[in-house]
């Protein structure tokens, strides 16, 4: 009961995850402090797993929310392709506004491959293992990007904060249901660093933290 209740959390809580970071972007046209290249690693580990998981025919309460993470990162692509300026290009960030659509193809056609049956066995073992450093790199260049910039832009908290509940509540599960360690590892390392994330965009939320300046009294004569 336990468990399922969890698995009804995530799942619940995933469809919202990154609606409030997409609706800032769509309602500011303005794409401050969100890393493509974060973006684009993290759709490609959550095709990953979404492939990896239905490959294995793992039950659907444990790997539901990877349905709903993939679509609205597919959304935050197309944002990101729609929105970015020659202000971002100057940042260091991909600058063409065609990768994102392109990650967008790839990402659905790999998913396809995958559902019908079409990407090797030997490759799926594989990518189990390529999952973890490429969802790490994700986290971490979003984390850098903010601590960069010294802003968390449109970065939105709250989502990451589901985000840490997500990995925190998916750890148990996949624990007891599943045991697949590759996973659960995957999630703890996730969790680690979205906590990080979250207290980055806590810190500067506001922008850059500014010191004090010493007022320095005029003496008159």
């Amino acid at each position: 009961m336990v468990l399922q209740l969890l698995s009804l959390s995530v799942n619940v809580l995933c469809l919202i995850q990154k609606v409030p970071q997409i609706y800032r972007i769509y309602k500011t046209k303005n794409v401050e402090s969100v890393s493509l290249s974060s973006v684009l690693l993290e759709e490609t580990a959550y095709t990953l797993v979404l492939t990896y998981n239905l490959w294995r025919n793992y039950p659907l309460s444990t790997f539901f929310e990877y349905i709903f993470l993939f679509i609205q990162d597919l959304l935050l692509l197309w944002a990101l392709s729609k929105y970015s300026t020659k202000e971002t290009k100057e940042k260091g960030k991909l600058n063409d506004r065609s990768t994102p659509l392109y990650g967008i193809l790839a990402f659905s056609v790999y998913l396809f491959l995958g559902i019908v049956g079409l990407v090797p066995s030997a490759w799926m073992r594989i990518c189990t293992m390529l999952v973890i450093p490429i969802s790490a790199s994700s986290k971490i260049v979003q984390l850098r990007t903010i601590l960069s910039n010294k802003s968390a832009g449109q970065v939105s908290r709250p989502g990451w904060m589901i985000a840490c509940y997500n990995n925190f509540a998916r750890i148990i599960t996949n624990l007891v249901e599943t045991r697949d360690m590759s996973m659960v590892l995957n999630l703890f390392i996730s969790l680690i660093l979205n906590i990080s994330i979250v207290i980055a965009c806590t810190v500067y939320k506001y922008g850059p933290v500014r010191k004090p300046k010493d007022k320095k009294k005029k003496k008159t004569t």
